[in-house]
């Protein structure tokens, strides 16, 4: 049996827990028993960072149906436990245990998060704010250090790396993190310096990846051919596109290949120049005037107004209604 809830239902549902411990810094909730059994400990700092320890088992298994909304820079190590994730585009990710996720900030795509009962859930969970990471390491005088370029992305699709494997020094930290020995203002300290450390280790893990695993090291051209193909077979289809799988079978490569390769070619993941594309084709559309918004959202793919003008916001800053004011003030 699978319990199905919106991310606010969710919510709502962890925030009956009954709370053991209570401090300004810490707080110890048992686990929902609508859900299941276990704790979470949840860290609070005062500057735009949080810290989650977790320890629990479902009693039936759980999806999480989340919007499309902001995100700020997280990373969650699982110990134990597996969970996946499934995107409105049909990519899937996967964390098992001993694997790790990244998250930068920017927008996240519409997902459903699938936990598995009768098993331990067992790791953390951090989030921290993109400007707390630019204040804290970059001059305001310079640009943002190519490490943190990565992770954040303010109004464009997030990037996420999965699967990661939780290299001896990560889980050292881990377990540094899970057993601190302090208490208040010291424990603050000790465990801010360990989740920058933490992160310290993930920008060290994917600059290694960079330097041995160049995707251009893994195209020759035949992959680069397939791979502007399938950029043609988007742009034919935008309205209507095919999922990640069954571009990659259309065009020869499998998923994987076809994701590293897309971003090789043009800078961004197959979902995120789709989105730029579909927005620029809505934004034409509007200028010609001769469709309302409704039907400039149907003609690029959406069935949902409301959701259309969000992402059209977030992607140019202005609402589209703004083009249909703009004529009638002519």
């Amino acid at each position: 049996m699978t319990t199905t809830l919106l991310m606010t239902e969710y919510w709502e549902i962890l925030e009956s827990q009954t709370l053991i411990k209570s401090n300004k810094f810490e707080k110890l909730y048992q686990f929902p028993q609508a859900l299941g059994k276990g704790y979470r400990r949840e860290f609070t700092f005062p500057n735009a960072l949080d810290l989650e320890i977790y320890d629990y088992e479902l009693q039936d298994d759980l999806a999480v149906k989340a919007p499309v909304r902001e995100h700020s820079v997280e990373f969650e190590i699982s110990l134990a436990g597996s969970f996946w994730s499934n995107f409105h585009n049909q990519d899937i990710i996967h964390i098992n245990a001993g694997e790790s996720n990244l998250f930068g900030s920017g927008i996240a795509p519409k997902e459903t998060c699938n936990y598995k009962a009768q098993q331990q859930h067992f790791g953390i969970n951090v989030h921290i704010k993109p400007e707390f990471l630019i204040s804290s390491f970059c001059d305001s005088s310079e640009p943002i250090a190519p490490e943190l370029q990565l992770l954040i992305k303010e109004n464009d699709w997030l990037n996420w790396f999965s699967n990661l494997k939780i290299t001896p020094a990560m889980q050292a930290v881990t377990q540094e993190i899970i057993n601190c020995p302090y208490q208040g203002f010291t424990q603050r300290m000790y465990l801010q310096s360990k989740v920058f450390e933490l992160l310290a280790l993930y920008l060290e893990l994917l600059q290694s990846d960079n330097k041995t695993q160049s995707p251009a090291n893994k195209l020759n051209k035949e992959d680069i051919e397939r791979i502007h193909q399938a950029e043609n077979i988007l742009l034919a289809r935008f309205h209507n596109p095919p999922s990640l799988l069954e571009l990659s079978r259309e065009v020869g490569l499998n998923d994987f290949k076809l994701k590293i390769g897309f971003r090789h070619c043009f800078g961004t993941t197959v979902f995120g120049y789709l989105h730029h594309y579909r927005m620029e084709q809505a934004r034409r559309l509007l200028k010609q005037g001769n469709l309302t918004i409704a039907g400039v959202a149907r003609a690029i793919g959406y069935a949902n107004r409301s959701h259309f003008s969000a992402a059209f916001k977030r992607k140019f800053g202005v609402n589209p209604s703004i083009y249909t004011t703009s004529k009638l003030c002519k």
